[in-house]
């Protein structure tokens, strides 16, 4: 079997704790507001899981499989180990928490050409877009 395709993406800063950031992170339900409204009808959210309709009649889900708290989250599927994508924070000093997304995926070695710099676009928007979730976010203003 070939290896898998692992992508990493940039680091990225929030000026958040590392607590605050994985409370919010590790409750998928947060997510849903930063869903485009187009979108929307598209994912259901609950604490722990997503599923998102990527295709008509096609959805994928998404469930904590692992964390480690304040430190890591991974995200997959119990029933296939083919696709998981790592959360990871480290906190460098107080509201200077650091990101970065890893995603191990099996892919045919011809798709991998093709899927490469996609899924590259795709870990480092996610690290941006966890980089800019705002501080008031964590003081009582729960998105869910």
């Amino acid at each position: 079997m070939a290896k898998p395709l692992e992508i990493v993406s940039k680091i990225t800063k929030n000026n958040c704790m590392d607590s605050q950031l994985y409370a919010f992170v590790s409750d998928f339900r947060n997510f849903a507001a930063m869903v485009p409204e187009e979108h929307r009808d598209k994912a259901q959210f609950s604490e722990h899981s997503v599923t998102i309709q990527v295709m008509q009649g096609i959805q994928v889900s998404l469930q904590i499989i692992e964390e480690e708290p304040y430190k890591l989250i991974k995200l997959g599927s119990e029933q296939s180990k083919e696709f998981c994508i790592w959360i990871q924070l480290k906190q460098v000093a107080p509201y200077d928490t650091r990101i970065r997304i890893t995603l191990h995926a099996e892919i045919p070695m011809m798709a991998k050409m093709f899927a490469k710099s996609k899924l590259q676009t795709f870990v480092d928007g996610f690290a941006d877009a966890l980089a800019q979730i705002p501080v008031y976010a964590f003081q009582g203003n729960n998105l869910n």
